[in-house]
């Protein structure tokens, strides 16, 4: 009895493939990884709708939780930012091609 596996599309590949990449951060090793681990949760969990305003809500909403209040979330493709914030409290990732700005005012 042979089982026929389904073959993953390029897409789907792209997907289980992608991991996320830290351009810049300040934060403490502890910190950057618990908030890309927040961050690769919500990332995964809307990416296929590219539903970006409710990924970083998410984002913001569980860094306001986990680490304090007054957390800024930016979640797109294709943005430049230049902010003031707190030292130690900014992360800048990229999970495929989307960028992922959080930091702390």
């Amino acid at each position: 009895m042979q089982v026929d596996t389904p073959v993953p599309t390029e897409n789907e590949m792209r997907k289980l493939m992608a991991k996320p990449l830290i351009k810049h951060t300040d934060m403490p090793q502890e910190m950057a990884n618990e908030t890309l681990e927040v961050i690769t949760m919500a990332v995964d969990k809307f990416q296929t709708s590219k539903n970006y305003e409710a990924a970083s809500l998410l984002i913001k909403n569980t860094l306001d939780k986990k680490l304090g209040l007054t957390w800024h979330c930016a979640v797109g493709e294709g943005f430049g930012f230049d902010v003031t914030c707190q030292n130690r409290y900014l992360i800048y990732v990229f999970y495929g091609n989307t960028g992922i700005l959080c930091y702390k005012c």
